[in-house]
């Protein structure tokens, strides 16, 4: 595997933003988000995928009402795109039929993947919103639909198979690190490994009178994504960096970026347990895991269709600015954003828009940020 330092072509687009949308810079650099450029009137439940279409309107799931939209900014129109069904049995080909909406991806040309999470396939859509074909699961690590995609016809994976279990019954394998793999998005039966992330450390937590080893909560772990070129970038938990890999297997390794490390409280360790109820575990008494001293650097990772890749960083829980900082090729820091209490970071489009949730009670709205992009600060 070659490594370099430097790459012959690097992204242009990288952010400053806008005087209309943005206060000044705080004293560390971060570049102040305040009120949206444009907001969706439409009150949503629960957007848990979103991307921006080539003609600057977005597509995205609710997926509380199981709904599959088209979104204009600019006459705030919305088009429900498909048909929802409650019932989709694995013999019908359903077309043009989803059941629980869940990821958005853009793929090439005017091609948009929506992930279905209840039937494990993807249906591919135009943007006029017309059906255009299925994808369905392959056994690579299962059956489980892959959630990333690139534009030039790749699906990935990470393979959980190597942290428990294995592929033979009651074999128990638990590795350090899990492979990356890239296949065919459709019909495929083989695939290759492009990356390898870092697993969680184990620890021991308790489960009633049984003791089990479990990961550990906050235990930091690797995180990858692929740019619409087929650009792997995996974000290093330990180093606060971003490696790339090319579509040719050259690696380029990120600079470390340094960063305050955010103590586990009692009340983090009381969130997690609460989630946890919430997502149907049952946590009887004496029921506890292990937890981790600090916080991983970052939360999240989202790929931006430019090709940069935005960290969300860990915070205290009492605090509730969101903050994310825009990593570029090959691995260097571009921006920090901070954004308003309550929004979260929804997706980043190809010419300077940024998308966002915004929490209002029960509800959420979808703001835009327009941010210019004008080459390295």
């Amino acid at each position: 595997m070659k490594v370099v330092t430097s790459l012959c072509r690097v992204l242009p687009l990288l952010f400053i933003a806008a005087a209309t949308n943005c206060a000044p810079r705080a004293t560390d650099g971060r570049t102040v988000l305040s009120r949206p450029d444009a907001t969706l009137s439409h009150d949503f439940g629960q957007v848990i995928g979103l991307t921006e279409l080539l003609d600057g309107r977005v597509a995205l799931s609710d997926f509380k009402t199981r709904q599959f939209l088209f979104a204009d900014f600019a006459s705030g129109k919305l088009d429900t795109v498909g048909v929802h069904a409650d019932t989709i049995v694995a013999t019908d080909s359903a077309p043009g039929k989803h059941k629980l909406p869940g990821i958005v991806t853009h793929l090439a040309g005017d091609t948009i993947a929506l992930i279905d999470f209840a039937t494990q396939r993807a249906t591919l859509w135009n943007e006029k919103g017309v059906y255009l074909s299925t994808l369905t699961g392959v056994q690579i690590t299962g059956f489980s639909m892959p959630i990333v995609y690139d534009t030039i016809g790749h699906a990935y994976k990470q393979d959980y198979r190597v942290i428990l279990g294995g592929l033979e019954p009651g074999v128990i394998i638990r590795r350090d690190s899990a492979p990356v793999l890239r296949f065919a998005r459709s019909g495929a039966t083989a695939a290759d490994t492009v990356a390898m992330l870092k697993l969680p450390e184990f620890g021991e937590g308790q489960f009633g009178e049984d003791r089990k080893n479990v990961p550990v909560v906050f235990s930091p772990s690797d995180v990858f994504g692929v740019a619409p070129d087929g650009w792997v970038w995996v974000a290093r938990a330990s180093s606060n960096s971003v490696d790339w890999r090319s579509p040719d297997g050259t690696w380029t390794i990120g600079a470390h970026r340094s960063f305050t490390a955010v103590p586990i409280t009692a009340a983090d360790k009381e969130r997690f347990m609460a989630a946890a109820r919430t997502g149907g575990m049952n946590l009887q008494t004496g029921v506890s895991f292990p937890f981790a001293a600090t916080k991983p650097p970052f939360t999240s990772a989202t790929t931006g269709l430019d090709g940069t890749v935005w960290l969300q960083r860990a915070r205290a829980i009492e605090d509730s600015v969101p903050v994310y900082d825009v990593v570029g090729r090959p691995g260097q820091a571009v921006r920090t954003f901070q954004f308003p209490k309550g929004t979260s970071l929804a997706g980043v489009g190809r010419h300077g828009g940024v998308y966002v949730l915004i929490r209002e009670g029960d509800f959420q709205k979808v703001g835009r940020y327009v941010v210019k992009s004008t080459g390295a600060p």
